[in-house]
């Protein structure tokens, strides 16, 4: 009881005096409650002070806490803030690519994934996790995902005026930027409609401002109630009701290639008009239009293939447009067979094999050697024998140069490697995914939580609603690739150097539709 008396007044000290509170640390015992909370104390603390030794120290703790406690995600969820917490502390240059707070993010993502699907974890810890998750992809310039994951905590945990705080924040970022720079960003989003999302949002947090002290401490407030008063000010942009059901899932997603497309865009079907505004030509280029508005036309158009099939699968037992044409041999274990889940299968595989595609085009974009065999796994680097994995130089001039959409599809790469000694990545499952319906073979269970196990290993047993919440989060993948991949080619084009040897000038592309006279 001592101990619990102890934990709980220095847990209060952390925001009235945190250096009163780190001096009091030793006064804590060895027993595991304790570790943790002088863990937790030494992370908060030494976060508010910029302490890297302290939050050095309370990472060390917890990392050796969890070798011996099963897993548990209040565990994970504090490892990750101290691992995402020592990453913001680093002193001098960091790398984009590699490094402690490169490795730190990582990690952070790995033990924030962790406690945010882990089926022990209340919802105020799953958003809080998905929230602090979000912030980190925002960190190394994932910004879309960062977004989809604010979105998701609000979702798990509808009070969470913190992830709320956190997308309004960045939504109005996007969309000064919008607005400063239209002829490069007009195809990324709609404004009137973030301007909505917004003012929504600031309504919200203003109802759960409890919820934001209990999160952030009071220490937020002010910031937020200066949000909210700017959201406010705002010129309002109410928008129509969305009648067609497949652009209702498309709008309730956020699975469109365009920043919340308004109700009338949905109205005429065309919501995926993202697109690379112009590409600098040299004499020296080839006729025509460039390559790689064919590559992005094609990752838009299986793009869209994916989410339409996916949401025409989702019900089962609704109509789609498949015709169930063959009988099967029923395996007695629940599973599912038939048009119908061959397709869910599919759309996952579809989706998740658009990165391959963003791989090929940036290698090409970037006249890197034998481009057109490369893969999102491949087109990084490779292993050398006694150095490790080394980065192809062109990746590493764009990386260094700080392309902020290279530098997130690279990020992307990392969450889905496996190896012994760093772990596996928080997005490994869909690469594991994706190989085991291509190369073998997919069977999903409605019913029975029980372990199947393939003893040739070359069946895949998944439950069914884990696999459509996957393949919707490969949809969600997908999406963000290709606007990152618009993101690299932006930002290279911005900075192409100047060359004095001849003739440079930007080209803009029509519209496909226009061309093929589709528009009235």
């Amino acid at each position: 009881m001592e101990g619990r008396s102890l934990i709980d007044e220095l847990h209060a000290l952390v925001d009235e005096d945190p250096a009163a509170a780190l001096a009091r640390i030793h006064e804590l015992g060895d027993s595991p409650e304790e570790a943790f909370a002088s863990a937790a104390i030494l992370i908060d603390c030494g976060g508010h002070l910029g302490d890297f030794r302290a939050v050095s120290r309370g990472v060390e703790i917890l990392e050796e806490l969890r070798k011996n406690a099963e897993p548990d995600p209040g565990l994970a969820y504090n490892l990750a803030n101290g691992l995402q917490t020592r990453a913001r502390l680093i002193h001098g240059p960091s790398s984009p690519y590699c490094g402690q707070s490169f490795e730190d993010h990582f990690q952070a993502r790995i033990r924030f994934g962790e406690a945010a699907r882990s089926q022990d974890a209340p919802s105020d810890l799953a958003s809080q996790a998905l929230t602090n998750m979000g912030t980190l992809l925002q960190d190394t310039s994932r910004w879309i995902e960062a977004l989809d994951h604010f979105r998701e905590a609000q979702n798990v945990y509808p009070k969470n005026a913190v992830a709320m705080l956190k997308e309004l924040t960045l939504l109005q970022q996007l969309g000064q930027l919008f607005q400063a720079q239209q002829d490069s960003y007009q195809a990324y989003g709609h404004l009137p409609t973030m301007v909505e999302r917004i003012r929504n949002l600031a309504e919200n947090i203003e109802r759960n401002l409890d919820t934001l002290t209990a999160f952030s401490g009071k220490v937020a407030l002010p910031f937020a109630q200066q949000q909210i008063a700017m959201a406010k000010a705002l010129p309002s942009s109410p928008q129509g009701p969305i009648d067609e059901p497949y652009f209702q899932f498309v709008s309730k997603h956020q699975l469109s290639l365009f920043l919340h497309c308004s109700a009338a865009g949905f109205e005429v079907g065309i919501f995926d008009v993202l697109t690379i505004p112009t590409i600098t030509r040299t004499m020296d280029d080839e006729d025509g239009v460039p390559e790689i508005y064919a590559m992005l036309n094609v990752m838009k158009a299986d793009f869209a293939f994916a989410r339409q099939v996916y949401f025409d699968v989702l019900e089962d037992g609704a109509d789609t447009p498949y015709f169930e044409t063959t009988t099967h041999g029923d395996t007695l274990d629940y599973a599912l067979y038939g048009v119908r889940y061959s397709v869910l299968t599919s759309a996952q595989r579809i989706a998740f094999d658009i990165l391959d595609k963003v791989a090929v085009a940036i290698a090409c974009y970037l006249k890197m050697p034998n481009a057109h065999g490369t893969s999102f796994a491949r087109v990084w680097g490779r292993e050398i024998k006694g150095k490790g994995f080394q980065l192809h130089e062109e990746i590493t001039r764009c990386l260094d140069a700080g392309n902020f959409g290279l530098i997130a599809l690279h990020n992307i790469f990392h969450d889905m490697s496996s190896d012994n000694s760093r772990g596996v990545g928080v997005m490994e499952a869909h690469k594991s995914y994706r190989n085991a319906s291509t190369h073998r073979f997919t069977v999903l269970h409605d019913f029975g939580k029980q372990e199947r196990k393939s003893p040739s290993l070359a069946v895949d047993h998944q439950d069914i609603m884990e696999f459509e919440r996957m393949t919707l989060d490969s949809l969600k993948l997908a999406r963000s690739a290709i606007f990152y991949f618009v993101d690299m080619i932006m930002f290279a084009e911005a900075n192409r150097p100047e060359r004095g040897d001849g003739i440079t000038v930007p080209m803009s592309v029509p519209d496909h539709a226009y061309i093929r006279g589709r528009y009235d």
